[in-house]
């Protein structure tokens, strides 16, 4: 089953996804476009999840090594398609400021619809008792990127609207699969800034503030 997510695509988190310094705001001719193209990929996007609970037991079963917590969530969103075909159709014309400015506001779409959907499998939030990890996605670290094959398995992607190449990049580009510990000994969540719980040292897409 899967469930319909709202997303708000927030300014800063498109700006964030252009590669701006936090705080860092954008050329003047920039931010009147990306006032102008917010508005249409708001409308665009369609976001959707579903996840899946797993014991820890299975972890090596979609790719990741056992570790000490209570559980295992895998999940899987997508924003559909219509951003992505918006940003062909501006390219075309060769409007190519106004397609990056969408496609960034799709990649700020779908993030966010990760952590919506983390917000549901935690219950809303997250407390002493039931501490989750940083959401990680196969490809990642040490987690192989063939493990899409044994999620795509078990998280219902087709209600989703999301197919695996052979490449094992997704269809829907803007889609996302994850997997997030829970657990006293998982790390614990620190709200819905990916990067306040993130691990990733080196990211270019990282918050200094």
């Amino acid at each position: 089953m899967t469930i319909p997510l709202t997303l708000t695509v927030e300014r800063d988190d498109v700006l964030h996804f252009l590669g701006y310094p936090f705080a860092q705001e954008p050329a003047e001719r920039i931010d009147a476009l990306l006032a102008k193209m917010l508005p249409e990929a708001r409308q665009l996007v369609q976001a959707r999840g579903g996840f899946v609970h797993l014991p820890v037991e299975r972890a090596a079963e979609v790719g990741l090594e056992q570790i000490d917590a209570a559980g295992l969530a895998i999940g899987i969103v997508s924003i559909g398609d219509a951003i992505e075909r918006r940003v062909a159709e501006l390219l075309s014309e060769g409007a190519t400021t106004e397609a990056l400015l969408l496609d960034a506001a799709g990649s700020a779409a779908v993030e966010e619809a990760a952590d919506r959907l983390s917000v549901v499998i935690t219950g809303g939030h997250a407390t002493d008792a039931r501490h989750v990890s940083c959401r990680i996605s196969p490809g990642y670290g040490r987690w192989p990127l063939r493990s899409q094959i044994s999620l795509f398995k078990l998280l219902p992607h087709g209600e989703a609207g999301v197919s695996l190449l052979p490449s094992m990049l997704m269809v829907p580009r803007k889609s996302i699969s994850f997997a997030m510990w829970l657990g006293a000994d998982a790390r614990p969540i620190a709200g819905l800034s990916g990067c306040a719980r993130c691990e990733l040292e080196r990211c270019r897409y990282r918050r200094t503030a």
